[in-house]
């Protein structure tokens, strides 16, 4: 089960880390470069449940405890059709 759902880029994160983490992921980001830079209602990434868990594990990086069970719960309302 594929899901999309809203990014917020972080503005500290180099451009080359990004690339890294959503290659080891597999995750896709659509990014709308019309948009502005912090806009999360125009930036997406798209991945199976488990890519973006372990993406987001990645980004918020060493020490910190990733919510499995409650993004799990977040990301159902952006599940793609199959």
């Amino acid at each position: 089960m594929k899901y999309k759902i809203p990014f917020q880029y972080p503005s500290d994160l180099q451009v080359t880390e990004l690339r890294d983490l959503l290659n080891k992921h597999a995750v896709k980001l659509e990014y709308n470069f019309d948009a502005d830079f912090d806009d999360p209602e125009n930036h997406t990434l798209t991945g199976t449940a488990n890519e973006l868990i372990g993406f987001h594990r990645d980004l918020d990086g060493p020490g910190q405890s990733f919510p499995v069970s409650d993004f799990v719960e977040y990301i159902q309302d952006y599940k793609l059709e199959a």
